[in-house]
């Protein structure tokens, strides 16, 4: 077998082989995480093992060696430090067998890393830490997944050793974060239970599990004294206690300073003022301030050093806050604002501010806690409709989500291979409603798939939900594509899009028939193939003959032209016939009309469209 290095990768995955067959695999790894979006034989073959491993090994990346663990432990032993810093490493045999997770599985994400891959390739997943093997709740794989820091890594060690030997533990979560979210959160173990103020504990099963179910130890436990347990709290004093410590990344932090204030001068107070209110420092998430202060170093760099994100706001911003503010007309004929600290805290979203303005030598500083879990709407085409014309991608995210928002049609396509989702449907036209609710839901930390019909960027809601994005800061939305009804009605048909083709919708409801006529009249004097989406409806009568005449005053009557109906669904049919025919026939919203240029051709009753190779002159 030939020898040879090889190193290919996609975003933060960062493959290495050692044979030819190994190569063939990593390139197939790499197609598989991508979704099909990695170039398959875009591998490297010139480079220096050291200078790779090197490079790669930081936190965050995923480094997949395929071929012998006993290279890969070579190649990244220099480089170790400590699994908080870590990248996850993974080893997959060149036969593709086996995939072991051998570096940071947990904080790093290694074991779930593995466990993704190994269900792509259909491999064993290989696993040695404890609490994996025996099936147990690993604290820092929870705290990594939650984005919670860990007060002290010995204590993490300490209390999986005694949760593997009690079977059990309890934990806390600090008052002035309890109800939101991102921190009150539900460990997923019924052996690992929340204890509340009063005593009582609850775990994930808590309302259906009798209480004589639940680890007595647990119940009894004293969480002052016993290892099994953590809290989860920004408090300064409870990462300096005996007992293990979550840091949620849950403090907005509020800076006002003079123009030019030096960083050491401002780090000096940020950190006394963190200090002097019992906050951790790796608690803070933001560092917020007005715009006028966007390139101001002092606040860059101390935002740099608490590893938080920098934000600014308009001083129009800060004045539309809502609430109580110390206010001050020097700093608004300075700033434009009243009040810079306290209103930047409002502004990101803070709905308990904790520490009000304090002022000391030109610097000013306030504290609030937010909810900071993102959520995320998934605009998804989910195609036709039914399972087998989803993309593996479409599929996945519905698989993933906790909710799925749709048209009452699209979601009841779906709910019978996604039933134990959280549905939201509304009726036709609700399409506003739809996107805000699906918004809220996700503001709350869910995330939501809002399914559409064919792909969600063809006459679809991913326009809307980019319009309703701006809103809801703490929201991602991502757009998975979905294969729209030109596509998979065309493949009914036959091959009519072969050449170049428009899409024009008949529904006149958002457009004009004004401006769909002369879309119309376009497209057929540039001679190209026509889709038709939405010809008719109940309440749309008539606008498919209405378009054959249209396009009839440039066309023959004799020009082939498709339907295809159903596509994906009971009923499903598809029909090649001419122009003149077609003005005729009777349609609705779920059929989708093709109108062939000059050169496509009705071949064994297939509608054809002729690229123009030498063949078909």
């Amino acid at each position: 077998m030939k020898r040879f290095m090889a190193k290919a990768e996609y975003k933060n995955y960062k493959v290495i082989s050692f044979t030819s067959k190994g190569k063939e695999l990593a390139d197939k790894v790499l197609f598989l995480i991508s979704d099909g979006e990695f170039v398959r034989g875009d591998i490297e073959e010139d480079f220096s093992l050291d200078d790779f491993v090197k490079c790669s090994f930081r936190q965050g990346n995923v480094l997949i060696f395929v071929g012998a663990a006993g290279i890969a432990v070579r190649a990244i032993a220099p480089y170790i430090e400590d699994k908080t810093k870590d990248p996850s490493v993974i080893v997959i045999d060149e036969e593709g067998r086996n995939v072991i997770p051998l570096l940071s599985g947990h904080i790093g994400g290694g074991v779930r890393e593995a466990k993704k891959i190994s269900e792509l390739l259909g491999a064993n997943l290989v696993v040695t830490t404890a609490s994996d093997v025996s099936g147990e709740f690993a604290v820092d794989v929870f705290a990594s997944e939650n984005g919670f820091a860990i007060s002290d890594m010995k204590k993490a060690k300490e209390f999986t050793a005694r949760l593997l030997e009690e079977k059990g533990a309890v934990y806390e979560v600090d008052a002035e974060i309890e109800g939101m979210p991102s921190y009150d959160v539900d460990t997923g173990y019924a052996n690992v239970v929340r204890q509340l103020a009063d005593g009582e504990c609850y775990g994930s099963d808590a309302k259906e599990t009798d209480d004589a179910e639940l680890d007595e130890s647990a119940k009894e436990t004293d969480i002052e004294k016993s290892k099994a347990c953590f809290t989860i709290s920004f408090r300064k004093d409870k990462s300096e206690s005996g007992v293990l410590n979550l840091i949620p990344k849950c403090i907005v932090i509020g800076v006002g300073c003079k123009k030019g204030t030096p960083y050491e001068k401002l780090w000096a107070f940020v950190e006394d003022k963190l200090s002097e209110h019992n906050i951790d420092k790796r608690a803070v998430g933001v560092l917020a301030s007005v715009d006028i202060k966007k390139e101001e170093e002092g606040l860059i760099r101390v935002a740099k050093e608490l590893e938080a994100g920098f934000k600014v706001f308009s001083s129009d911003v800060l004045m539309a806050q809502e609430g109580e503010f110390t206010a001050s007309e020097f700093v608004k004929s300075i700033t434009g604002t009243d009040n810079v600290c306290e209103r930047a805290v409002a502004a990101c979203g803070c709905k308990k501010i904790i520490v009000t303005k304090e002022s000391s030598d030109g610097m000013t500083f306030a504290a609030g806690v937010i909810d900071s879990r993102c959520g995320k709407v998934s605009v998804v085409g989910i195609g036709p409709g039914n399972y087998e014309n989803m993309t593996i991608k479409a599929a996945q995210t519905l698989k993933a989500c906790d909710v799925i928002a749709g048209y009452t049609v699209y979601c009841d396509l779906v709910r019978p291979f996604f039933p134990d989702k959280e549905y939201i449907s509304t009726p036709m036209m609700g399409e506003e409603k739809r996107v805000k609710l699906a918004y809220e839901r996700a503001a709350e930390g869910k995330k939501v798939a809002l399914v559409c019909s064919g792909d969600a960027g063809v006459y679809g809601m991913a326009g809307l939900c980019y319009e309703d994005a701006v809103n809801f800061d703490n929201v991602d939305t991502e757009v998975v594509p979905g294969v729209t009804a030109a596509i998979s009605g065309a493949a009914l048909l036959g091959a009519p899009l072969i050449h170049d083709f428009c899409l024009i919708s008949m529904s006149d409801r958002l457009t004009p028939m004004e401006l769909i006529e002369k879309r119309l009249r376009a497209a057929a004097s540039a001679d190209m193939v026509v889709v038709i989406y939405n010809p008719e409806s109940k309440g749309r009568k008539g606008y498919l003959a209405h378009a054959c005449e249209i396009l009839m005053e440039n066309l023959p009557p004799e020009r082939v032209c498709g339907i295809a109906g159903n596509i994906g669904r009971d009923g499903e049919y598809c029909k090649v016939m001419t122009l003149g025919e077609l003005k005729g026939a009777e349609v609705d919203m779920f059929s989708t009309i093709f109108v062939g240029n000059s050169s496509t051709r009705d071949i064994a009753e297939h509608m054809v469209t002729l690229r123009g190779y030498r063949s078909e002159r």
